[in-house]
């Protein structure tokens, strides 16, 4: 009568009617049909594996496709074994257990041994079938923790009615954490700190019990409280522990009582009812996507990041724990956090140019109120110049307050503010007119460029040669050759550059005054005010041309010779430079985001409001923009989190010289560069904590759009 029950599921299952087959299936001849595209693509892939296969040599090529076709091959095994392991969930539980102990088993003791934690079975490496050297104690190990692991499983799982689970389990998994304390090497035995032991296994109880006891009450709370017991008392023994100066008792009492607690919790299970196993293979197949993906996330970003954290409390070689002193290093430097300077900005242009911006945005939302009866009309008209000033004072306050966490801050606000405007215009611009798909495709090239090799090709652009030479830098040449039209050294036509330009630009600016008043007769506010700003740039240009001088030259005794900007020397606007560069590559894609969202407007709303007669730009700002709220949204958290580590760029353009320093490159050098890993360390969760914000505001508006 033991297994009665497993018997009569099995004859449950059995009973169960086969699906019929599907009554439409495509023949072999639709299924295996030659069409002109399929032989297309088969030829151009043909092409392209033969022109790899050419350029890199056939034997790397051979290798390669034979590396991808095992991790396909293992891929699809490891796919379809989890399926068809889980598929014995409900009708073979006893099966079901052991081969799970036999995968846990192999899994930890083949990745312990590779980790060099086990003592070696065999110390030379033996041929297999003729072939090279190969070390055998990996899977010898994994053969053992296997075997032992399928044993304690199915001891676990076994339905006989005459054994208790309680002494079996404790035994099994007992037994499980004496043969991994055998298998340890001597060097990597921990001595014990009792007072890091027993502080984990309190705290691990108390936690994972307190969760528990919230979320299912206190029986469940009882057994995982013995779950976080043995979980912390594994973490402060090998955590907390100096590893390698142990002896065998300290590495039996490290890994034998918390097997033995953790038996005791298995023991106090009771073995699942028929409907919960429908349950466990039920919910099995999502975990069955999920683990990989979890287990990915685990050693990539958690564990890391839990290690990080513990040795940014350490000293530069993680000898001796600190406590806070790396993180008063980081504040207490002026070279990473300096306010000396705070009240500069005062005397700054930014700050002069911000306060005429607001005012006139203050200006332009009172008179707007008179026609409205409100006090201020916060229409675009007034509150785009308010936005323009904040940001200007934003920078006027960050180009004064030095250091590496204000530089940080100053990326976040030009780079995340000019690459949003940028490509929501260029997405509003590009929306259904011709080309456009061209022109998107040419904006968004540059996000296929590296960081690092858009820092280079910045370079180039940015670079400086003697003045007495050509330039062939870009930007420098433009600007040689400005000052060249300024000065009368350059000709058009036969003409005077420099009056030509004058002529050119005064006409643009009268065109554009034309153009504000005819937008204020037609209350088209954002029109005439945009209008009205590009014309003020022009008469700056004009009175520049005419009056001081415009572009690079230094005049002396009357003469003039051509002058060059070292981008990346000047300070504290050498900065901006580099940030010109991640605007460049991050335009695109807040393009093509906002341009997909801008497209799925629904047409009903833009045509109602055209109806009642608003403008474009009244549709564009009171319509379309609230409507893309929540993907203006994800585009400036995402990137801010881009920003907040760039690294790249800054490494290859200034490795921080100059004060144009950041967090991940003073992160990179203090870790490798000066070999301080605390201080790194301590760098790294300074950057992590100040994501997290902006990652938590992302989540939240994701949830409550999907609510």
């Amino acid at each position: 009568m033991a297994f009665t029950d497993e018997r009569e599921i099995q004859d449950d299952v059995k009973k169960v009617p086969a699906v019929p087959p599907p009554e439409h299936v495509e023949s072999k001849r639709e299924l295996f049909k030659i069409t002109p595209g399929g032989v297309f693509r088969v030829i151009v892939l043909v092409g392209i594996i033969a022109f790899l296969g050419i350029y890199v040599g056939p034997a790397t090529m051979g290798k390669t496709l034979f590396k991808v076709a095992v991790a396909v091959a293992l891929s699809g095994v490891v796919f379809v074994g989890a399926n068809k392991l889980f598929d014995q969930a409900y009708p073979k539980w006893t099966r079901f257990n052991t081969f799970i102990g036999v995968v846990v088993g192999f899994v930890l003791y083949i990745v312990l041994e590779c980790n060099g934690a086990f003592r070696s079975l065999f110390d030379d490496r033996v041929k297999i079938l003729g072939g090279g050297p190969w070390d055998v104690n990996p899977w010898l190990w994994g053969g053992i923790g296997a075997l032992a692991g399928g044993v304690v499983m199915f001891l676990l799982s076994a339905p006989r009615a005459t054994l208790a689970r309680l002494p079996l389990a404790v035994i099994g998994v007992g037994g499980f954490g004496a043969l991994t304390t055998y298998a340890f090497e001597e060097s990597v035995r921990p001595a014990l700190d009792w007072n890091k032991v027993w502080i984990c296994a309190i705290v691990g109880a108390a936690l994972f019990g307190a969760v528990t006891l919230i979320r299912k009450g206190p029986t469940a709370a009882t057994r995982s409280a013995l779950t976080g017991a043995g979980v912390g008392w594994l973490v402060g023994a090998w955590g907390g522990g100096d590893i390698g100066r142990g002896n065998l008792t300290g590495v039996a009492i490290a890994t034998i009582v918390p097997a033995v607690v953790l038996g005791v919790r298995f023991g106090l299970v009771a073995e699942p009812s028929p409907a919960e196993r429908r349950r466990i293979d039920s919910k099995s197949r999502s975990w069955i996507f999920l683990v990989p993906a979890l287990a990915l996330t685990a050693g990539g970003l958690v564990i890391p990041l839990i290690k990080t954290i513990y040795q940014s409390f350490r000293n530069r070689n993680g000898s001796e724990t600190v406590g806070m002193e790396n993180y008063r290093d980081i504040f207490g430097d002026p070279n990473a956090f300096n306010i000396d300077n705070w009240d500069g900005f005062l005397t700054s242009r930014l700050f002069y140019a911000a306060i005429a911006i607001a005012v006139a945005g203050v200006v332009i939302g009172i008179v707007s109120g008179r026609r409205t009866r409100q006090a201020f009309d916060r229409t675009e008209s007034s509150t785009i110049p308010l936005f323009i000033a904040f940001f200007l004072l934003a920078c006027a306050v960050l180009s004064t307050s030095r250091g590496t966490i204000f530089n940080n801050i100053w990326w976040v606000v030009v780079v995340t503010s000019l690459a949003t405007a940028i490509g929501l215009g260029t997405a509003v611009l590009a929306d259904r007119a011709k080309g456009e798909q061209v022109a998107k495709a040419l904006i968004f090239l540059p996000m296929a460029i590296s960081f690092v090799g858009a820092g280079i090709i910045w370079r180039f652009m940015y670079i400086a040669r003697p003045p007495t030479n050509n330039q062939t830098g870009v930007l420098n040449s433009i600007w040689v050759y400005l000052g060249q039209i300024s000065n009368g050294q350059a000709r058009w036509l036969g003409l005077d550059a420099k009056w030509v330009a004058v002529a050119v630009l005064a006409a643009a600016a009268v065109g554009l005054l034309l153009l504000v008043a005819r937008s204020i007769r037609l209350r088209a506010s954002s029109t005439a005010g945009i209008s009205l700003g590009i014309a003020l740039i022009l008469a700056y240009l004009i009175f520049r041309l005419v009056g001081p001088g415009l572009g690079g030259f230094v005049k002396a005794d009357g003469t003039a010779t051509p002058d060059t900007i070292i981008f990346f020397q000047d300070t504290p606007f050498n900065n901006l430079w580099l940030m010109v560069i991640l605007i460049w590559i991050q335009t695109g894609f807040a393009m093509v985001i906002l341009s997909s969202a801008i497209k799925a407007v629904p047409t009903e709303l833009t045509e109602a409001a055209r109806i009642d007669g608003a403008s474009q730009t009244q549709i564009f700002w009171r319509v379309t923009v609230p409507q893309i709220g929540p993907t203006i949204g994800v585009v400036v958290t995402t990137l801010i989190v881009t920003v907040m580590k760039v690294f790249d760029i800054v490494k290859v353009s200034t490795n921080g010289q100059s004060d144009t320093e950041v967090i991940a490159n003073q992160m990179f050098t203090s870790a490798f560069g000066n070999s301080n890993e605390g201080l790194g360390a301590a760098l790294a969760v300074v950057l992590f904590i100040s994501i997290i914000p902006v990652m938590y505001v992302n989540i939240r508006r994701i949830q409550q759009n999907r609510a």
